[in-house]
């Protein structure tokens, strides 16, 4: 389901020599900017290119759909504490010194 993003360069209603949009769109590369630029200037303003638009556009105008509820992300496990014994010095040395003789095996 993931679409290949179309670029402002690739994009037929760009403008390279004044480069900007003839439409004066906005193609924000992340979602966080998509959201900020829809915030500030509207909807209307995003690039009908743009992978998020149609995400935000459903969750702006029809909130209480099935399809514009995205699916929480699952929570990360907590991470477990482990615990370390020492042993004693002896028992380490002897454990250290079996290491050494398997790792030049």
């Amino acid at each position: 389901m993931a679409q290949k993003r179309i670029t402002c360069w690739q994009c037929l209603r760009y403008d390279r020599e004044a480069r900007h949009c003839l439409d004066g769109k906005a193609n924000p590369i992340k979602k966080s900017d998509t959201v900020e630029v829809a915030e500030a200037l509207g909807l209307q303003k995003i690039c009908l290119y743009n992978p998020y638009r149609d995400d935000l556009a459903m969750r702006t105008y029809f909130p209480r759909h099935p399809l514009s509820q995205s699916l929480a992300k699952p929570r990360r496990k907590p991470r477990v504490k482990v615990e370390v014994e020492l042993e004693g010095e002896a028992e380490t040395e002897e454990a250290l010194a079996l290491l050494v003789k398997r790792k030049s095996q």
